[in-house]
């Protein structure tokens, strides 16, 4: 085991002198200035985002390519808004870039109130004000507020502001910011939510602003055991009685609402909109008790047009056999079935006509297998399913970096490639072979291998060692990027830092 961990030592190191990779020089770094988030859209600068923990800020730094030298700085400037006890480690966000400029969505959190608050950053790095996109107080009989938002497909911003009373009622309102006008274009209350009419999830808009969600019904039809934390607990397991796709349409005065092929449903891992001008895709994965009574997992694709007048397809598809072989172990709980395994929605892509969906399996800080399937929106077929390995163990305390154990996967040659830190044992293990309890964990960044993963049209999954952690440590994190030709890594060396620039046709 040594003799191996010494040989992918030295083959890591000779791969720093291939052409496929250049180098950043040597940068200081402060322990309290860590990096959160990397955008590589542009093929000439890249930005990445910081948790400035000595200023209590959070900065952007826009840096050229392949140098990594800093062009432009912005801090936001956060604390004017944010009180000086905020942790800025838990603050949900969402940031990304269009149009050549950067924006950055922020809530703040008081007591009895939620607010979102924008900031846009242009390509000299001068941000704008603070812009108040929507605000939601705890009323008389109010529980809980909160705000879900996501970016539309049309790169507008969709807010869903929701207030929870006592008697399990729910108020939502939907708003849409466009970002080009700087204004919310689209106000839509939401009829009352309770058990009888089922609550709204996976909210969607197309480019005509139709809203589109999904209104789930569901109970408690039991409780298992579960061990978190080295305590054993006692869940509840949902059963989910319909699933219904409905849509606020701008040119319809009163909600339209299609079931779905689907009901009774035994577990909903993940539900998600593809909404266009013209359709509507539902694309979920979840499990549902078979003729024998046996529980097992599916993925629905159902699409209607946009007016949810008529459906245009519906397909259900089982999990692979080899997968669910693959799936079935005792891990943590008292049930061994690969259907009693949870997954929670991860990061999707639409490409060519079809839908890269990507599941993750996490507890606690334990981060393991993700599940990938493409579904064509053409057919409705699941072109493949795949299961990326991943088995890290990262826990609060450990290291100063959040994101260690997350995948970074991004879209190349229409092919899906995941960066993904993996312990050296793995290195001669069969990709398309996966055994969890025979797959070695990691536990921190030290003497780690970063690990790509690139997916085929065909499903076949192949591996190559992109880096071996030893004086410089690649850091994953948060990454997005617009079918660069390069990828973007943060190496960290303690007291100095760089970066990597891989050349992914060389690769």
């Amino acid at each position: 085991m040594f003799r191996l961990a010494i040989i992918t030592f030295l083959v890591s190191y000779c791969f720093s002198f291939f052409p496929q990779t250049s180098y950043s020089r040597d940068f200081e770094a402060r322990k309290k200035n860590v990096p959160i988030s990397i955008i590589n859209n542009n093929p000439g600068y890249f930005f990445l985002l910081r948790y400035n923990k000595a200023a209590h800020d959070i900065t952007l730094e826009r840096r050229a390519k392949p140098s990594a030298e800093i062009v432009a700085f912005t801090p936001l400037k956060l604390d004017s808004v944010n009180a000086d006890w905020f942790d800025y480690e838990k603050l949900d966000h969402l940031f990304f870039e269009h149009n050549y400029q950067v924006y950055f969505l922020f809530e703040k959190v008081l007591n009895s109130k939620k607010t979102l608050y924008l900031k846009i950053i242009d390509t000299l790095g001068k941000a704008s004000s603070f812009i108040e996109l929507a605000s939601i107080e705890k009323e008389k009989g109010v529980t809980r507020v909160d705000f879900e938002y996501k970016r539309t497909q049309n790169n507008n911003i969709l807010i869903v502001a929701s207030q929870v009373y006592g008697n399990f009622v729910v108020k939502k309102l939907a708003l849409l910011f466009d970002i080009e006008k700087r204004k919310i274009i689209l106000k839509k209350k939401l009829p009352l939510e309770n058990d009888a009419t089922g609550y709204s999830i996976a909210f969607e808009c197309n480019q005509s602003n139709d809203l589109f969600c999904v209104f789930v019904k569901a109970h408690i039809a039991s409780f298992k055991r579960k061990y978190m934390n080295h305590a054993q607990m006692m869940v509840p397991v949902m059963f989910f009685d319909s699933l219904a796709v409905a849509g606020f349409l701008v040119n319809a005065s009163l909600p339209i609402k299609r079931y779905l092929a689907v009901n009774n449903v035994s577990a909903l891992n993940s539900i998600r909109l593809h909404a266009t001008q013209n359709e509507v895709v539902a694309i979920a994965h979840l499990g549902k008790q078979d003729g024998s009574g046996d529980i097992n997992t599916y993925f629905l694709n159902q699409k209607f047009t946009a007016d949810l007048s008529r459906e245009l397809y519906s397909t259900i598809t089982p999990l692979n056999e080899t997968i669910k072989e693959s799936l079935t172990f005792y891990d943590g709980t008292d049930y061994k079935e690969a259907s009693s395994k949870e997954y929670d929605h991860f990061r999707n892509f639409f490409v060519g006509g079809c839908d890269f969906q990507i599941s993750e399996r996490v507890e606690d800080y334990y981060y393991k297998e993700l599940l990938v399937w493409k579904n064509s929106l053409q057919t409705g077929k699941i072109e493949y399913q795949k299961i990326i390995p991943r088995k890290i163990y990262s826990f609060q305390g450990r290291t100063r970096f959040k994101n260690i154990a997350k995948a970074m996967p991004f879209i190349y040659k229409d092919k899906l490639h995941f960066m993904i830190l993996e312990a050296p044992d793995n290195f001669k293990k069969n990709a398309n072979d996966f055994n969890f309890h025979r797959f070695k964990k990691e536990t921190n960044l030290a003497r780690s291998n970063l690990m790509m993963y690139k997916l085929n049209d065909d499903g076949r999954l192949e591996k190559k060692l992109i880096y071996h952690n030893a004086i410089f440590d690649a850091v994953p994190m948060p990454y997005q990027a617009s079918e660069q030709k390069d990828v973007i890594l943060y190496l960290d060396g303690g007291k100095r830092e760089k970066f990597a620039i891989l050349k992914l046709d060389q690769l």
